[in-house]
């Protein structure tokens, strides 16, 4: 039986885009010069991998003007925590979507789903020869070529910000067992062994990853191995809601209402949010154990899905207009993730982003009008991008016979 569209989550997924976006402006082309560092790598290697509670508030509470810079600083750093709002919606798309169509066969299932992303993926693909050229534009210079030739194996980014493409691809490739063991097992079963193999695999990857032999290979550490295994939980978590909502919706969405689920969910956003910071991932004799580091997403994703849910289904009472402007958004979702990185490079060339002496306050508000220009040049960029692909799509669906 087909129900209508869950109105909140094509919200959440307008919201979870242009948040990540917001994240990757704030964090890389305006807090380094804001400090006075020269780019993000030297900001970063001052600041450290890991988070602090000094990040979070960088200026001190003694003026209106700092707090508010505080209040959005906050807000634009947690923006990577979208990401994990798009893997569980992606879970949750691709089970429901089979659960509809039990009868159909594997084959066509996965050729229609692979139809609508690959032709993305080989169009960023070929993008990747001019990387160079890109990278050093947005990363001042730096190019690592262990990424580049990963990127060809689904093991890294083919372009700035596009890791997220490759743990999805691999979720596809393996969607079939996930289904048949969401099918087969309990969904607390299912749930509880995803969480285990993401902790223990994200542990041992990031162990390795900080002896400098195995780097290479691994790839960056905030994202181990760019293995679909590091967000497993998250992807099932989707799922598991996918087979809830489909045999009651109004159960899924109690449950997701409960106040008791917010106040978990609350306490699990900031369990994770402390799981990255420094005394979460201790050193030892000069060897790094990222406990923390281990299960911080997958706390953050139960968490910011629930409180980011809730806000959604208030937005849409509150705001007509905002509601279809996120909804609208989500249509092109996952094309604005994959051209982010050109608003990101035009924006810091033709407008100053930070000005020297001036209130924090007019800094912090020149940076928010900056991110609406890189928005609108992403909607742009990503609407193109999506024609394209789709015109791709519906050749290949007709000439192979897919409806």
């Amino acid at each position: 039986m087909k129900y209508n569209r869950f109105q909140e989550l094509d919200i959440m997924r307008g919201f979870a885009a242009c948040w990540v976006v917001g994240v990757h402006f704030w964090y890389f082309n305006f807090l380094p010069p804001f400090f006075g560092y020269n780019h993000f790598f030297e900001y970063a290697k001052v600041v450290g991998p890991a988070s602090t509670i000094a990040k979070f508030f960088p200026l001190p509470f003694n003026s209106v003007d700092n707090i508010v810079f505080d209040l959005v600083n906050i807000f634009f750093l947690l923006g990577y925590q979208g990401v994990h709002i798009f893997f569980i919606l992606s879970g949750f798309g691709l089970a429901y979507s089979r659960l509809l169509k039990p009868d159909e066969s594997w084959i066509n299932f996965m050729s229609k789903k692979f139809i609508r992303l690959y032709p993305t993926y080989w169009i960023l693909l070929a993008v990747s020869f001019i990387i160079p050229r890109l990278r050093a534009d947005l990363f001042y210079g730096y190019f690592d070529w262990w990424s580049f030739w990963r990127s060809w194996i689904i093991l890294d980014k083919a372009i700035p910000f596009s890791w997220f493409m490759f743990p999805l691809i691999q979720f596809y490739l393996c969607f079939f067992l996930l289904f048949k063991s969401l099918q087969k097992f309990s969904i607390e079963h299912f749930l509880f062994t995803s969480f285990v193999i993401k902790v223990i695999y994200t542990f041992l990857v990031l162990i390795l990853g900080f002896n400098k032999v195995f780097s290479p290979i691994l790839g960056d550490l905030s994202y181990p191995g760019y293995l679909a295994i590091s967000r497993l939980f998250e992807f099932c978590l989707g799922m598991a809601m996918a087979k809830v909502y489909a045999s009651n919706p109004t159960l899924l969405i109690n449950y997701l209402t409960k106040p008791v689920t917010i106040a978990l969910a609350i306490i699990f956003e900031i369990l994770g949010i402390m799981g990255s910071f420094k005394f979460s991932n201790p050193q030892f004799l000069g060897v790094y154990f990222p406990f923390g580091l281990s299960f911080y997403d997958a706390f953050l994703g139960f968490g910011i899905f629930v409180i980011v849910f809730n806000v959604c289904r208030l937005l849409i009472n509150f705001s007509d207009l905002t509601t279809r402007f996120l909804t609208g958004i989500s249509k092109i979702s996952y094309e604005l993730y994959l051209t982010q990185f050109i608003g990101l490079i035009v924006i810091p060339k033709f407008f100053r982003v930070v000005v020297r002496g001036e209130p924090s306050l007019l800094t912090a508000t020149r940076a928010i009008l900056l991110y609406v220009l890189i928005i609108e040049i992403g909607i742009v960029n990503a609407f193109l991008l999506q024609q394209l692909t789709n015109s791709i799509a519906r050749r290949v669906r007709l000439a192979r016979g897919l409806s």
